[in-house]
């Protein structure tokens, strides 16, 4: 299914939409801007981690518990035994290898059902 579907059902119940921030949100979670590209993105956050908060601020402010562990021993998870922070629910790498082929699978489909049957929301893809 496109983004479009959630992205119009999203914003006809938002009390505050935003077209610009929320469209593109819907575009980035379901992977790229565009539903016929081959590509897409699966978020991946100690990639996020390293990237936009290198110094650690968003998280020791909003996760006291990881205050005094550096960023590599939270990517290590070397809190998990010393620390008030929840352990670890799911193998990320694992569970982001498997979901990868699931959505890799499902986009194909998507893909090729919107290339053969055309209509509006071709269009919407196209456009986007």
């Amino acid at each position: 299914m496109s983004w479009h579907h959630g992205a119009k059902h999203y914003m006809n119940y938002l009390v505050d939409g935003d077209l610009a921030i929320n469209n593109w949100q819907w575009q980035m979670q379901a992977g790229v801007t565009n539903p016929l590209s081959d590509t897409f993105r699966i978020y991946n956050p100690s990639k996020n981690i390293s990237e936009k908060d290198p110094e650690g601020d968003f998280i020791y402010h909003w996760i006291p518990e990881l205050r005094g562990y550096c960023l590599p021993e939270i990517e290590q998870e070397k809190y998990i035994d010393t620390s008030n922070y929840p352990k670890v629910i799911l193998d990320w790498s694992k569970t982001r290898k498997v979901n990868g082929l699931v959505i890799s699978d499902l986009r194909k489909q998507t893909k090729q059902r919107l290339l053969s049957q055309g209509g509006d929301e071709y269009d919407s893809a196209i456009a986007a």
